[in-house]
């Protein structure tokens, strides 16, 4: 699909481009119109929650409420293209205004960051350096910008003042892109550990399954594995715990075992991720909750949801989010789609990260692009905190993916597997105070953009 960036955002620039005065409405119906178009697409997958069981199929179409509400998002940032004057300016404005929308819809109230233009860069090697080094929204101004190079080059090719303006922009980005890949190069390549790691796709149903066979199952692939660590999916332990000290038989030797189950204490429901190891149980409660799915909102009248939802809310962790292994390893655990949230690494000292473990379960998703792009979402941000990371969901895509975002490993969509791998645990420097700066120098940029935006061509 990335040769559509070139047909869709030029396009889109050439209706910005007519010299008639564009109204707020028409802008606003603009941005609604592509905004509703791109997600209705994106977006598909959220009817499959509704499609498990019978009793909520007939209320699939309320899926349709995500994609107008962030559709309206889209509409009201396009209302800024009104204050520009210069039309080349607007054109430049372009990928930064996306780049604002997509930081706003992830981080306003709940937030929602399944939406990123550097996604595109997921599934190529060069494109996941790019994130690596310059992070998320950043990498997102730069594809989008190159979208545009043909309308940008066609506009100001008789501007020379122009031309230097937004090409002194990439200069100053190649500086410290320079400045990044040095330290990139400089970081250290030696070796903290080795791990033999058994990560185990074993496709447990969602609806009518038997817990004991499940169980059996479970313990069968523990006794007989010889990794070092031993990983399954979320919520693949079929009991409920209420108490932890029961589960220390899993393990009578140094083997470590990592999988999700949904944990009690004080009558308080987590969905949790417990380590086992001899001697030692740590687990980490899950955060980031999903809405209709681990808690309902106004349950008095969206009761018919509790199908999917069930009927007790679960509760946020609030434990830390890194655990510490006997042999001091430091993991950094992401539960379902926790791992698309930048805030997962707030807060946290990241040079101290060993590896990232992310375990899931997207057969709620169904079978078409929902799982595919929560793997893609997972694979970035491997390259944007430059540590290893280990995937499990419970009906694919689980991979193992170094630093840079290369697959090692990885599964099928609805085939059991199990993904055996001996991963080496490198020193590696994080990159997270870069971003920073790059996000900031694009928001200072934007700023520029806007103040001589308001200025006739002739002034420049």
């Amino acid at each position: 699909m990335l040769p559509l960036g070139f047909i869709i955002f030029v396009y889109f620039a050439y209706l910005l481009f007519d010299k008639n005065e564009k109204t707020f409405l028409y802008l606003f119906f603009l941005g609604f119109c592509y905004g509703f178009g791109f997600l209705i697409i994106y977006l598909s997958w959220i009817i499959n929650p509704f499609l498990v069981y019978e009793q909520t199929k007939q209320y699939a179409l309320l899926a349709i409420l995500l994609p107008l509400s962030l559709s309206i998002f889209f509409g009201l940032f396009f209302c800024i293209f009104k204050f520009f004057k210069n039309q080349i300016m607007l054109i430049l404005s372009i990928p930064f205004v996306f780049i604002f929308i997509e930081f706003f819809i992830s981080n306003f109230i709940y937030g929602f960051p399944w939406i990123s233009s550097s996604l595109i860069l997921s599934n190529n090697f060069l494109g996941l350096y790019l994130l690596k080094i310059f992070g998320l929204y950043p990498s997102g101004y730069i594809i989008l910008s190159i979208f545009l190079f043909p309308t940008f080059f066609y506009f100001v090719r008789n501007q020379s003042g122009i031309k230097k303006f937004y090409l002194s922009i990439f200069f100053i980005y190649l500086i410290i892109l320079l400045i990044s890949v040095y330290s990139l190069f400089k970081s250290s390549n030696n070796f903290k550990k080795e791990l033999v790691i058994d990560a185990y796709q074993i496709l447990k149903p969602i609806k009518e399954f038997d817990e004991d066979k499940i169980y059996n199952n479970i313990i069968e692939i523990i006794d007989s594995s010889k990794a070092d660590y031993i990983i399954f999916a979320e919520n693949n332990f079929p009991y409920l715990i209420n108490n932890l000290n029961y589960l220390t038989n899993l393990t009578k030797d140094e083997k470590k075992i990592i999988f999700g189950a949904t944990r009690i204490e004080e009558g308080n429901y987590y969905n949790s991720l417990l380590l086992i190891e001899k001697n030692k149980i740590n687990y980490f409660d899950k955060q980031i909750l999903v809405p209709f799915g681990e808690f309902l909102p106004f349950r008095e009248n969206l009761n018919f949801m509790e199908i999917i939802s069930g009927s007790v809310d679960f509760k946020s962790g609030n434990n830390d989010r890194v655990i510490a292994t006997n042999d001091n390893l430091n993991i950094l655990p992401a539960i379902c789609y926790e791992i698309i949230f930048n805030k997962i690494f707030k807060n946290i000292e990241k040079d101290k990260i060993d590896i990232i473990i992310n375990i899931t379960n997207d057969m709620w998703f169904g079978n078409k692009i929902g799982p595919y792009q929560h793997f893609y979402i997972a694979r970035t941000k491997a390259s944007i905190a430059n540590k290893p990371l280990v995937r499990v969901s419970n009906n694919g895509i689980s991979a193992i993916i170094d630093n840079n975002g290369k697959l090692i490993r990885y599964s099928k969509l609805n085939q059991a597997d199990n993904l055996n791998y001996n991963l080496k645990i490198k020193d590696r420097k994080n990159f997270f105070t870069f971003h920073k700066f790059y996000f900031y120098y694009l928001l200072i940029t934007f700023i520029f953009l806007i103040f001589f935006g308001r200025k006739k061509i002739d002034e420049l």
